[in-house]
C-alpha cells in the first residue's frame, strides 16, 4: 500500500515540476528556470516594436505553427515492476497526421489536423478560419518557411484586418504554440501506440480537448509579453 501511494505521490509531483518548466522560460546562462519574459531576442526589435503598436492599437497577436504526429509514437519515462523492462510495440508504418494551429493573445486555441503534410491551399484555408474565428485586426506571427510563398503574401495583402510578421528562423522559443505542441507529445501521446491515423486523430481530439480545459493558451500568454 505504501508503495502505491509513493507511486502516486511521484506522478503528481513529476507532473507538476514538468508544467512549471513549460511556463517557465529556461535561462540557458545560468542553467535554471527564470520568469524573465522576453519572447523576442536582440535580433527581432523591430518586429517587437511593430507587434506595440499594432496591438496598442486594438489588434490581435496571433502564434502560427505547424507540428506533425506520426505512428512511431514517443516513448516516455514510465512505473514498471523491477527486473521488468516495459516493451512499447509500434507498426512498421510512415503514416502521419499533420496540424497547422495557433494560439491568441487573448487565449483562443484554433487547430486543423488532416492526413499527410500542410501545403500552401491548408495554410489560406487556416487563414481563412482565423479571420472568421477571431475579431478585429490580426497580426500573425511565425517562421515557418512554407508560409513565405507568394500565394500567402498575395492572401494576405489582400486583406484589410491581416498581418503578417516573421520570426528569426530556428527559433522556437519566440513562438508560445511550440509549449503546446511539447505539451500534447509529452503528455497526450506519451507512450501511446496507435496502429492507425484513425486512432491518432480521435487521440489528438482529446488531447485539444484538454489543452482547452486546463486553460493551457491563456496560461502561456500570461506568462508572454510582447
Amino acid at each position: 500500500m505504501k508503495t502505491r501511494a509513493w507511486a502516486w505521490w511521484a506522478a503528481s509531483w513529476r507532473a507538476t515540476r514538468a508544467a512549471r518548466k513549460l511556463l517557465l522560460p529556461r535561462n540557458p546562462g545560468k542553467g535554471r528556470w527564470n520568469r524573465t519574459r522576453r519572447p523576442y531576442g536582440p535580433g527581432c526589435r523591430p518586429r517587437a516594436r511593430v507587434s506595440k503598436k499594432k496591438v496598442a492599437q486594438g489588434a490581435t497577436l496571433v502564434y502560427l505553427d505547424e507540428v506533425g504526429f506520426s505512428l512511431k509514437g514517443v516513448l516516455r519515462r514510465t512505473w514498471a515492476q523491477r527486473g521488468k523492462t516495459p516493451v512499447v510495440r509500434l507498426p512498421a508504418s510512415w503514416q502521419k497526421l499533420s496540424t497547422i494551429g495557433a494560439i491568441t493573445s487573448n487565449g483562443q486555441f484554433l487547430q486543423r489536423t488532416q492526413t499527410g503534410a500542410v501545403k500552401t491551399g491548408d495554410v489560406l484555408a487556416f487563414l481563412n478560419h482565423l479571420l472568421k474565428h477571431v475579431t478585429g485586426e490580426l497580426v500573425v506571427l511565425d517562421n515557418a518557411a512554407i508560409h513565405r510563398a507568394k500565394a500567402v503574401s498575395a492572401f494576405v495583402e489582400a486583406q484589410d484586418r491581416l498581418s503578417l510578421v516573421y520570426l528569426p528562423p530556428y527559433s522556437p522559443e519566440f513562438n508560445p504554440i511550440e509549449k503546446v505542441w511539447a505539451y500534447v507529445k509529452r503528455n497526450v501521446l506519451g507512450n501511446f501506440c496507435a496502429r492507425t491515423t484513425k486512432e491518432l486523430r480521435t487521440r489528438l481530439r482529446a488531447g485539444w480537448q484538454r489543452i482547452r480545459y486546463i486553460q493551457l493558451p491563456q496560461r502561456l500568454m500570461a506568462a508572454t509579453s510582447i
